[in-house]
C-alpha cells in the first residue's frame, strides 16, 4: 500500500478507563466527528456490563464503530490476545488513556503503572500511530500554591492522596518516553457535570460531594466549610476537558507538552458556593478560617483521612491559593473555538441535574 493510500485510511482510537465519564465523553466525540472512526474500549472484566449497557443505549449506526477488548490487569499484553495485538499494530493511531483503576479500595498502583508501560509498548509497535494522551491531574501540585506551571512536576511537594503519588510517578513514566513516542499530557482540575445537561454520573470529587451535600441539608441549616472562600474554585466541566483534549490531540504542536485543562478564569469557592446555594434556594454556606484549621487537625489526626481520602483534598481546595498555568492550552485551542465556559453559565445546570439525581435516590 502507499503511503498516500495509507493516509486515507480511517483513524482507530483506544479510549481507556470506562466506564469513567470521561472516558465515555472522549469514545463519544470520536463517534461523533467526522470522518469515521473505529473506537476501541479497553475494559476490564469488572467494567464489562458497565460498558455494555452504554453501548446499548447508542445508535446501531454508532455501535458498528465500536470495538470492546476485554484486558485483565497484570497479565502480559494486558490479556489482549494475539490476533487482537496484531490489529492494533496495524492500525491503531491515537490512545486516550483515562483509567484510574487504583483509586478503588483494592486498586493497586503498581499494576496501574505495570499497564501503563504496556500501553506505552504497543504504541511504539503500531505501524500508524499518532499520539498517545495521558490524563493526569492538576492536584498533581499537591500543597503548593501561587502560580503552578504546566510542565512542573517535581517541586518538592508533598502529595495528598496516593491518586496524586501514582500519577507523580506516571508522568514520570511518560516524561522518560516522549523522546520516543508522540506524547500529551493532560491535567485537567476537579471534573464537575457537563456544562450543558449537568451529568455528573459517577463523578465523586470534591465540588460534586460538597454540592451533593448542600442538597440533601434541610434548608434552615447552612453548610459550613473550611477558609475564607476567597481561593479559586479550581473546577473544570467535563465536557471542556473532553473537547480541548480532543483538538490537541490532532494539534502537532501539543505533541511532547503537557497542558493544564483548567478555568483560566475561576471564580472563588465563596463566590462559586453562593450562587449555587441561590440556585438551589439555600442558605449560603459560611466559611471561616477556624473550621479550615479544625478541618485540618481532624482529617491529620484521626482515621477521616485514611476512611475518605477526598476529605484532605477538599479541605485543600477549598483552603490552598493555587493557580494553574492554562496558557499553553488557550494558545492552541484559540483558534479552535474550544473555550471553557464561565462558572455562571452552568452552574444551574449543575444543580438541577444533582437535585434530580437526590431525587431519585429518595425515591
Amino acid at each position: 500500500m502507499t503511503e498516500s493510500k495509507a493516509r486515507k485510511k480511517p483513524d482507530m482510537v483506544m479510549v481507556t478507563g470506562f466506564p469513567r465519564l470521561l472516558s465515555k465523553g472522549l469514545a463519544r466525540k470520536a463517534l461523533n466527528t467526522r470522518p469515521r472512526r473505529t473506537v476501541v474500549l479497553l475494559v476490564s472484566h469488572t467494567a464489562r456490563d458497565a460498558t455494555q449497557e452504554w453501548i446499548e443505549a447508542l445508535k446501531s449506526a454508532d455501535q458498528r464503530y465500536l470495538k470492546v477488548v476485554n484486558g485483565t490487569p497484570g497479565s502480559v499484553d494486558a490479556g489482549l490476545s494475539g490476533r487482537e495485538i496484531k490489529a492494533l499494530q496495524a492500525n491503531l493511531t491515537h490512545i486516550f488513556h483515562a483509567d484510574v483503576e487504583p483509586t478503588g479500595p483494592h486498586g493497586d498502583p503498581n499494576v496501574y503503572l505495570e499497564n501503563l508501560n504496556r500501553l506505552i509498548m504497543l504504541s511504539r509497535s503500531c505501524t500508524r500511530f499518532q499520539r498517545f494522551c495521558f490524563f493526569s491531574t492538576a492536584f498533581i501540585s499537591g500543597d503548593r500554591s501561587g502560580l503552578v506551571a504546566a510542565e512542573e512536576l517535581e517541586m518538592g511537594q508533598s502529595l495528598r492522596t496516593s491518586f496524586e503519588r501514582y500519577m507523580m510517578k506516571a508522568e514520570g513514566i511518560i516524561r522518560a518516553s516522549m523522546p520516543r513516542l508522540p506524547m500529551t499530557v493532560f491535567r485537567p482540575s476537579s471534573m464537575i457535570g457537563h456544562s450543558q445537561t449537568g451529568d455528573a454520573h459517577g463523578l465523586t470529587e470534591g465540588p460534586s460531594y460538597l454540592l451533593s451535600l448542600m442538597l440533601r441539608m434541610p434548608t434552615e441549616i447552612p453548610v459550613f466549610l473550611p477558609g475564607s472562600g476567597v481561593v479559586p474554585f479550581n473546577i473544570v466541566p467535563i465536557d471542556y476537558v473532553v473537547d480541548a483534549a480532543w483538538v490537541l490531540a490532532y494539534e502537532p504542536a501539543a505533541s511532547g507538552r503537557t497542558f493544564h485543562l483548567t478555568d483560566p478564569n475561576p471564580v472563588s469557592a465563596k463566590q462559586a458556593f453562593e450562587l449555587l446555594a441561590d440556585i438551589a434556594n439555600r442558605p449560603a454556606p459560611r466559611f471561616g478560617t477556624l473550621i479550615a484549621g479544625f478541618a485540618r487537625r481532624v482529617v491529620a489526626q484521626t482515621r477521616l483521612g485514611r476512611l475518605m481520602p477526598f476529605a484532605r483534598v477538599v479541605v485543600g481546595d477549598l483552603t490552598q491559593h493555587v493557580t494553574y498555568d492554562c496558557s499553553g492550552a488557550l494558545e492552541l485551542l484559540a483558534p479552535t473555538g474550544v473555550r471553557c465556559p464561565p462558572f455562571d453559565a452552568y452552574a444551574d445546570a449543575l444543580v438541577i441535574w444533582m437535585a434530580n439525581l437526590e431525587k431519585t435516590r429518595r425515591g
